[in-house]
């Protein structure tokens, strides 16, 4: 039936039922003309009509106000509209007799759970026989005709969450549980489950049979409904990707495609998905103000749907009035790459049929416009996009041994550059400097060459020796003990040649000898004599470009104390400098009696003595470089590499106690670069790094979800024990040994989650390179 009918449907009706609390589920009578709503404190049952609801009959009145009345799950009979049952919250299941009157309703109380009772459903063809799940791990059968139950069925799991009677197979019922399996039983065959299979990465909540098709929908906390093929051997079919967690699933009747959902947390909507585009509702009801807690369509009706919700309210939608989401969403997107290429995909609104050979083009372009005119629901899922992609070309303005050519076809991508470093960079095993020059090599290799400088930055300064252990804080690099003695002279060369040295400045060479003589014996070093002695390390300032052109790492062991000293100094070169930092520090620490630049001869005199003296020199403050390595590190984290910033943290050992970074930083950079080394399924990488840690966070991380649970091959029942394979449950060690060759396996250990049976790993691989059924129990095992 087309949904062009719609408009024939009433419209969306609401009605408020409960002041004290809400309901957490619902069910319909088998003529789809009542409701019945169930709560911690509410179980009424309403008749439906075209202009609301009416309320027929409240059982919780008078002082009957037991637990066993607080209900998390309420179901209908499918054959005997006067019987209902509930599973409540203390675990009792009670059935329900709508044609007495008072106390006689309650029909029967099954008090048999040990815990909580989550879901009770009736047979559909058998009258008297319904089953419940519990927060105990299992499934009771009853017969309403006895008093007590009739089977348990064991699940091997911590919590029963949902239960359904197949409609292609009476006897057959699915269970779901929040181990995230999916249990498929036969009613006759209570000592074990006919199918079992992993479904889900969390706790499953709810599952629903299609009414003619042999698939089954769950819904899990991971915010995704699968659907499966349970023809055979179980496969997945179609997957939809929410935005929470998946409480309800419905399908739609008369819809093949079409299934309901509502959410537990967050999203209060509901939702009507198209299986076969998954990421977008086909339709949506936003009437509700708080979670939705139960759902269900009228019978065969397509187009009405009810809900209750936590906010104590039923509503009977009106499937016209639903909002469609794919007609308010962007047809079309686009996205920016680090590299400056683009992507841009776009809706394709024409579905024109691909004829082979000569075909008429008129004939043609009327199918296209006609398929182009199909109702919505008809061309929902055959929307579709085109993808392009704009790729950056690279065009350098010069090349040469300066600008070399970029070549495209040998540059690495960003992923084979993280994973090489990832592998090849050390941590530990040698001295600091040969680790820092190690990894600068493999920086290089892989064309990070701001890594590389840093890596030797670190090596220099910290794997020399005046960072042997043990490392303690400095106020600089200097180990001068007093003030006094941390002066140093100023050189100050002039603009004159060498070869004009020797003639007196302002006539006084004399003078200025027996001054500097003086100068030097109260702690300041001069040059004297005309001979021009080298400087002091730590004494000789550069300008930053040169800095930058004339320094290389062959010559950095000339570093002392914050100052390079590469030959004779030039200090008119770094004073002309205006727009330098190093300008203005020189500048506040020339002493205030220089000579004014008028006193100055526009030209030199022809023989220039060599010294110049200085009166007073204050003190050049020390340079340290931790907050040099911080800033470096934090860089390198901005730009996207935290690889870099961790790994020289955790090389530098207990050198990084120097380093002025905050704990909250280091422990945000260990969990971004463990993510990334598990997103490219680097274990062993990503193992060492946790073990290399010193945050307590991450140390934790290879002691959680450590824990596989398994059950005994034998029993079926979950191993609690601490001797390894032994079972308290049933005394038997058989689960050790191997189902091939039935010996004790020492050393690796595989197993079927299903059955439970496993044993020596290429004893598995030969067998079932023939086989497909389990050598023990004739299990379909998913060995891989």
């Amino acid at each position: 039936m087309p949904d062009t009918l719609e408009d024939a449907d009433p419209s969306t009706v609401s009605l408020r039922i409960c002041l004290e609390g809400h309901a957490n589920a619902l069910a319909l009578n088998k003529e789809n003309n009542q409701i019945a709503v169930a709560g911690r404190s509410l179980l009424k049952v309403y008749s439906i009509d075209t202009e609301g609801f009416t309320e027929v009959c409240n059982m919780r009145v008078g002082k009957n106000q037991n637990l066993s009345y607080s209900s998390n799950d309420v179901a209908w009979s499918t054959l005997d509209s006067n019987i209902l049952a509930t599973a409540a919250t203390n675990g009792v299941v009670s059935v329900w007799d709508l044609s007495k009157f008072g106390r006689q309703k309650q029909l029967l109380v099954y008090n048999e759970h040990e815990r909580t009772a989550h879901t009770v459903t009736f047979h559909s063809t058998e009258a008297n026989i319904l089953i419940s799940g519990s927060q105990d791990g299992t499934i009771k059968s009853f017969d309403i005709r006895c008093d007590t139950s009739v089977n348990t069925y064991f699940s091997n799991s911590e919590s029963v969450r949902d239960l359904k009677f197949s409609p292609h197979s009476p006897n057959v019922f699915s269970a779901v549980s929040e181990n995230g399996t999916v249990q498929l039983w036969d009613m006759r065959k209570w000592d074990k489950c006919m199918v079992q299979f992993t479904a889900h990465s969390g706790p499953i909540y709810t599952c629903d049979w299609h009414p003619t098709r042999n698939w089954l929908a769950t819904g899990s906390r991971d915010k995704q409904i699968k659907v499966w093929n349970m023809d055979g051997r179980a496969s997945l079919e179609y997957t939809i990707h929410t935005i929470a967690v998946v409480g309800r699933v419905k399908w739609r009747p008369e819809r093949t495609y079409h299934i309901a959902s509502c959410a537990l947390v967050v999203d209060y909507s509901v939702h009507v998905w198209d299986i076969r585009r998954p990421y977008i509702p086909f339709a949506s009801f936003n009437d509700h103000t708080n979670v939705t807690t139960g759902i269900a369509w009228q019978g065969s009706d397509s187009h009405c749907l009810l809900s209750t919700s936590k906010d104590s309210s039923i509503y009977k939608h009106a499937f016209k009035d639903a909002t469609r989401p794919a007609l308010k969403a962007n047809a079309q997107g686009a996205s920016l790459g680090r590299h400056g290429d683009i992507s841009f995909a776009n809706k394709i609104k024409e579905y024109a049929i691909k004829s082979s050979g000569l075909s008429n083009t008129k004939s043609t372009n009327f199918i296209s416009r006609r398929k182009s005119n199909m109702p919505g629901n008809v061309q929902f899922h055959l929307d579709h996009s085109k993808m392009y992609m704009f790729m950056l070309k690279n065009t350098n303005m010069a090349s040469g041994p300066e600008f070399p050519a970029h070549d495209t076809t040998t540059e690495l991508r960003v992923h084979e550059v993280f994973i090489g470093c990832a592998r090849e960079l050390l941590l530990s095993g040698k001295k600091l400097a040969e680790l820092c020059e190690h990894n600068a090599e493999v920086s290089r290799k892989y064309g990070k060459y701001n890594a590389t400088t840093l890596w030797n930055f670190i090596k220099l300064f910290y794997g020399t020796k005046h960072f042997e252990p043990p490392f303690e804080h400095r106020s600089s690099f200097s180990n001068q003990k007093n003030p006094i003695t941390s002066r140093r002279a100023a050189q100050v060369a002039s603009d004159w040649t060498p070869h004009d040295q020797g003639q007196e400045l302002n006539g006084n060479s004399q003078e200025t000898q027996h001054e500097a003589v003086d100068a030097s014996e109260d702690g300041d070093e001069l040059v004297v004599g005309g001979k021009q002695n080298p400087p002091p390390t730590s004494s000789v300032i550069l300008s930053e470009t040169q800095i930058i052109s004339e320094i290389t790492f062959d010559n950095f062991e000339l570093l002392r104390n914050g100052f390079i000293y590469v030959g004779p100094a030039d200090l008119t070169k770094a004073l002309a400098l205006p727009d330098t930092a190093l300008h203005h520090d020189v500048q506040a620490a020339r002493s205030q009696l220089d000579l004014k630049a008028s006193e100055h001869e526009k030209s030199p005199p022809p023989q220039v003595p060599s010294i110049l003296k200085v009166s007073h020199v204050p003190p050049i403050p020390m340079w340290e470089p931790h907050q040099f390595v911080v800033d470096a590190l934090m860089l390198q984290n901005d730009v996207g590499d935290v690889q870099t910033a961790l790994t020289i943290l955790i090389v530098m050992g207990e050198a990084r106690q120097l380093l002025p970074i905050e704990d909250a930083v280091v422990e945000h950079w260990f969990h971004t670069y463990v993510d990334q080394l598990h997103r490219y399924e680097l274990w062993n990488e990503a193992c060492e790094v946790i073990n290399r840690a010193w945050v307590r966070s991450v140390q934790q991380l290879n002691q959680q979800s450590t824990v596989m649970p398994t059950n005994c091959g034998e029993c079926g029942r979950p191993l609690g024990g601490t001797v390894g394979w032994y079972c308290d449950k049933c005394k038997s060690m058989q689960s050790a040994k191997c189902t091939v060759c039935n010996l004790i396996v020492r050393g690796v250990y595989a197993w079927c989650q299903g059955c439970s049976h496993g044993g020596h790993i290429d004893h598995l691989q030969q067998y079932f390179a023939k086989h497909s059924k389990c050598p023990k129990c004739g299990h379909l095992c998913a060995f891989s």
